[in-house]
């Protein structure tokens, strides 16, 4: 999911799968991953502004960790933080020291449901 196609295809060098406007986020933001309306994955806490959170990413990035699965409630103990400003002066993810760990997850429970 992108904000736009551009850029996301400068920095990950492919195109996004899908693009909203409502995937701005900067950083300091709690997400929610809705599906068929209701809420079935959430990192950060929606109801705090993320700012000096031990969740907080700003100019950086959020990772569930390998083997754990999407849940409604916000558990910190199943993500990974970059902590804050670590892609500055990066321009591409590969060529960036500190990037994100693009397509490396891998789930306990199987592929995520998809619609059909």
């Amino acid at each position: 999911i992108a904000s736009e196609a551009v850029g996301f295809n400068s920095w990950f060098e492919e195109d996004p799968n899908y693009t909203t406007g409502f995937a701005a986020i900067n950083g300091d933001d709690a997400i929610e991953l809705y599906f068929n309306g209701a809420v079935v994955d959430v990192m950060g806490d929606i109801n705090v502004d993320g700012t000096g959170q031990p969740w907080e990413y700003l100019d950086g990035w959020a990772h569930r960790k390998d083997g754990s699965s999407p849940s409604a409630s916000f558990d910190i103990s199943q993500w990974t933080f970059s902590g804050t400003n670590v892609l500055d002066g990066c321009v591409t993810n590969s060529g960036c020291g500190t990037g994100f760990p693009y397509k490396t997850f891998t789930s306990n429970t199987g592929p995520p449901a998809t619609n059909p």
